[in-house]
């Protein structure tokens, strides 16, 4: 869309070509279909119905009740920033052990989002390709793209199990690649990539004449969400010698389901952190107080505190998938983390529609609401979040299968 066609007032041209959230505007709208008493059944939001760990609560009243919630510092509390680079080095032991984040390392952000788009803004220069394996997280490239950046997908199809490989990467580096992106687990597709698969990346980088030039942004949102064999990895635990060029992503949204508290943050060396810093001073400054004194008390809490949700995650991906599988002509794949089924509807398109479309009549005919793939890169298929009740999974796809059975 052209923003700037009638004169007059003009608006900045970075905005060109850069879309709104399709996740949050369809949740938006199935919010609204609910409050006028639509039976909608929501399959679509990337959002726990787990409540806030108890310990996180409790932190925040006693902040409030001791007035600790003036202005942070921008990086984040010093108390956080330590926490933060005590979990990261205790996923990335192979790093650490020599090479130990420290708080100075880490920058506290406003949800994992601003990590990103923080990362982005301090490495890209105006024409820098970013490579994005496909399907993707869908405000990657529009992020590139506010950036100044160019958006360059490798595509990573379900019979490879939606990752790249070492040849693929190869193939897509070159001169003008400045930066490389990596999700696991993986929204949308749930695809987790393993020790031995994150090494074979690296090789790649690390023998390359381009791959000395280039940025790894891993985001790790979903790190305890894994549901399957393989465990998680993170992409310094498989590739130390890549400290220099990686930057970590995390944050408590989906691991504590914190969503609505915002609080990501980056791991990465002093030059790029001293860069991001820069731009969040001058930007949104520090996170709010009571979020941080939250994330403190949430990161202490021990593994085994959480284990019960993941189970409960578990349960509900098998549950989606059996009853999916009575529509014979979806294509699935079973995921190995986050809390999403990526699953492939093109054998129902119409003549001309891809998945906006068929989404679209779900939620008119069916009233099941999903998430068209397009704007993750692929339009033939549809992600279904099974970060809810077993109820609603279970009533949306029979209501999901039932619709197919009969088009």
């Amino acid at each position: 869309m052209n923003l700037n066609k009638e004169s007059g007032l003009q608006l900045s041209r970075r905005l060109e070509g850069v879309s709104e959230s399709a996740t949050l505007k369809l949740n938006a709208t199935v919010q609204q279909m609910k409050s006028q008493g639509v039976d909608v059944v929501n399959l679509t939001a990337g959002e726990p119905d787990f409540w806030v760990p108890e310990a996180a609560k409790k932190a925040v009243m006693e902040a409030v009740h001791s007035n600790q919630s003036k202005y942070t510092p921008v990086a984040g509390l010093p108390a956080l920033r330590e926490e933060i680079a005590r979990k990261t080095n205790e996923q990335q032991k192979s790093l650490s052990a020599n090479r130990p984040w420290k708080a100075s390392h880490v920058v506290v952000t406003n949800g994992g989002k601003q990590a990103l788009f923080n990362s982005l803004m301090a490495i890209l220069n105006v024409g820098d390709e970013v490579l994005i394996p496909s399907p993707y997280w869908l405000s990657y490239p529009e992020m590139v793209k506010l950036a100044g950046g160019i958006p360059k997908f490798i595509p990573a199809t379900g019979a490879q199990g939606f990752k790249i490989t070492p040849d693929q990467l190869s193939r897509a580096l070159g001169p003008n690649v400045r930066a490389l992106i990596l999700n696991s687990p993986s929204n949308p597709t749930g695809a987790l990539y393993s020790k031995e698969e994150y090494r074979a990346l690296g090789a790649v980088l690390s023998q390359s004449p381009f791959g000395k030039n280039i940025w790894i942004l891993s985001d790790e949102i979903y790190d305890r969400i894994t549901l399957g064999s393989i465990p998680f990895c993170s992409f310094l635990e498989a590739n130390p010698d890549l400290s220099e060029q990686t930057i970590t992503i995390n944050g408590v949204s989906k691991s504590a389901a914190m969503t609505g508290w915002r609080l990501g943050w980056s791991v990465a060396g002093e030059k790029v952190t001293q860069a991001m810093l820069t731009l969040q001073g001058q930007s949104t400054s520090g996170v709010n107080a009571l979020s941080q004194w939250a994330s403190i008390a949430a990161l202490k809490l021990p593994e085994s505190d959480f284990a019960s949700q993941v189970e409960s995650f578990r349960k509900r991906r098998d549950l989606l998938l059996e009853n999916l599988r009575k529509a014979r002509k979806i294509d699935l794949y079973t995921p190995d983390g986050a809390f999403y089924v990526f699953a492939g509807i093109g054998k129902y398109l119409r003549p001309g529609e891809d998945s906006l479309g068929f989404a679209q009549r779900v939620l008119e005919e069916a009233k099941v609401a999903l998430v068209p793939g397009t704007p993750f890169g692929d339009p033939e298929y549809v992600r279904l979040s099974f970060a809810t009740d077993e109820k609603s999974i279970s009533e949306g796809c029979q209501r999901l299968v039932r619709y197919l059975d009969s088009v």
